[in-house]
């Protein structure tokens, strides 16, 4: 696959993963330690991951499905362990360690990611020996900043990078129309490698399923596309064999969000909220303009080729591969107007190096038609427009930089004073904090039928810990659910600890303890930071009653 001989051409081939590798160690050190900035969904697929690891056939969270990263989670996790960590037992050690090991997940897909953006430059150029189509497959990293952000942390999103951005590449080389059909017949084997990398992806997320339409879309003839598609669908179940004992949780999970507006379809039984969709395509178009302008230019392209196809004014290059890519990046686009979180528009992204290269060749054939001068300039005119754009991406991409971590506040040296009397938690929104214990928790609920398993290390390690629900206005203590009253009964004084919540409803939980029917309470103020939303409060019984 690759050449052994190495030109200085191929040197450029080393730019973007090496930018790449600067900007994913900077995000690395802003997401450590991930329990304060990404324990969603980090943690859920390193406790599923530790089901598979210790020989569970065993998934909670199989809402995508993302087996893919789940069984990378797992391959990281019974490596480490086996290495360094044998004499302990498997889940002791994960969650005593969670944050060791989602380190290291992290650090192979920075190594995994860099990699496979440099080869797929290589793999390009030794079919076209063109740098600059090579380096224009290689740009997946700049397209979006979230694309970089989603790639190096335990998430079903960097499989799909991982796996698109080769992809895409594969698809340019093999597709049959960049083929000369008497010389290079698209074989069958091939067709089969779409299908495979095409049942990865889905696996990993179902925001991938248009990559059907692209390769259904270049495939010649029916019988190639009927392989395709049981490669697909095959490739698929492979792929999702831990997760198939919850094949109707799956169904559930689809089918809820088809048949329900809102988010995660908990809205109304119905496809869409009309009005609310129409924002939400508007806020798309509008969120960022490097993706609505590179959407654009592959619309034109599209509607240009449509245009000559539909009249018969001239040969097409490049039609069926254009179609597919628009097609596909529209039907993603449209699906997730229904429920907007820009992440998941990530394989449209990962789609647009693969579009651009097709733009290319069925726009420049058009110029070089008109102008006998664009023949003759074109390589400065192309390297001069790929390189300002590049310098352009890197400098946009420069302002969401996090060159200085979350800001902390220490929280710790607060409530470890306090270890030894019950520590309530009360977190606004994903579980992020300064404490690991409600990222814990957050891969606990998500550990499916070995909760009651990973619940006694927990209680071992973390016996004063309670997680409190201000929504439903619960309280939760690992595995089991728990009384404010017999809390404060059975202890003298009570720590709450709080984040995300404004002054009201931090004075609102605080008071929700303080049930005055049930005792006698002095209220303290340990800590609090306004700019952070975070508050420590010493709640003391004075009247201790026992019992209710």
């Amino acid at each position: 696959m690759i050449n052994a001989t190495f030109s200085t051409r191929r040197l450029f081939l080393f730019i973007i993963p090496l930018y790449t590798l600067v900007v994913s160690v900077i995000f690395i050190n802003k997401f450590s330690p991930f329990y304060h900035s990404e324990p969603d969904p980090c943690y859920s697929y390193l406790f599923n991951g530790m089901n598979l690891a210790g020989g569970n056939m065993e998934l909670g969270h199989v809402d995508h499905p993302g087996t893919t990263v789940q069984c990378f989670a797992a391959t990281v996790i019974f490596t480490k362990h086996f290495l360094m960590h044998s004499a302990t037992p498997l889940s002791h050690d994960v969650i005593t360690n969670a944050e060791d090991y989602l380190l290291t997940c992290s650090i192979i897909l920075i190594i995994l990611f860099i990699s496979i953006n440099y080869l797929t430059g290589v793999y390009v150029y030794r079919h076209t020996k063109s740098i600059g189509l090579s380096m224009l497959f290689q740009i997946t990293p700049l397209i979006n900043i979230n694309i970089i952000q989603r790639a190096i942390v335990l998430d079903s999103e960097s499989f799909i990078i991982l796996a698109a951005n080769i992809f895409m590449a594969y698809l340019f080389v093999n597709a049959p129309e960049n083929n000369a059909p008497a010389e290079r017949p698209l074989r069958n084997r091939k067709v089969i490698v779409f299908g495979i990398f095409s049942g990865l992806l889905i696996a990993s997320k179902y925001t991938c399923v248009p990559v059907l339409f692209l390769v259904l879309f270049i495939l010649k003839n029916n019988k190639q596309r009927l392989i395709y598609f049981g490669a697909t669908v095959l490739s698929f179940f492979i792929f999702i064999i831990p997760a198939l004992p919850k094949l109707g949780n799956m169904f559930r999970w689809v089918s809820g969000i088809a048949t329900h507006d809102g988010i995660y379809g908990k809205g109304e039984e119905r496809i869409i909220n009309p009005s609310q969709y129409l924002n939400n395509l508007q806020g798309i178009m509008l969120t960022d303009t490097i993706f609505t302008a590179l959407y654009g230019i592959i619309t034109v392209a599209f509607i240009y080729a449509l245009v000559k196809r539909v009249k018969k004014t001239g040969t097409v290059p490049f039609f069926r591969t254009i179609t597919g890519v628009w097609v596909s990046i529209t039907l993603l686009i449209l699906a997730v107007a229904k429920h907007t979180e820009f992440h998941y528009l990530i394989f449209a992204e990962c789609c647009f190096p693969l579009g651009l290269a097709v733009s290319y060749k069925i726009l420049s054939a058009s110029l070089v038609s008109f102008s006998t001068n664009y023949n003759r300039h074109r390589k400065v005119i192309i390297y001069s427009f790929f390189s300002a754009l590049c310098i352009f991406l890197v400098i946009e991409k420069i302002r969401y930089m996090p060159f200085h971590p979350l800001k902390t506040v220490g929280i710790s040296k607060y409530l470890d004073k306090y270890k030894d009397i019950p520590i309530v938690i009360s977190i606004k929104d994903g579980l992020a904090c300064e404490r690991k214990e409600p990222a814990l928790y957050l891969g606990y609920l998500y550990s499916g039928n070995l909760q009651s398993q990973y619940s006694v290390s927990l209680n071992n390690i973390y016996p004063n810990i309670y997680i409190y629900w201000n929504n439903s206005q619960s309280l939760t203590h690992w595995s089991e659910s728990a009384s404010i009253a017999e809390l404060l009964n059975k202890n003298k004084s009570v720590i709450i600890y709080t984040k995300g919540y404004n002054d009201s409803i931090q004075a609102n939980i605080i008071h929700r303890f303080e049930n005055g029917k049930q005792g006698q309470y002095s209220e303290q103020e340990i800590f609090k930071d306004a700019e952070t939303l975070q508050s420590v409060c010493l709640i003391t019984n004075t009247k201790v009653f026992q019992g209710l």
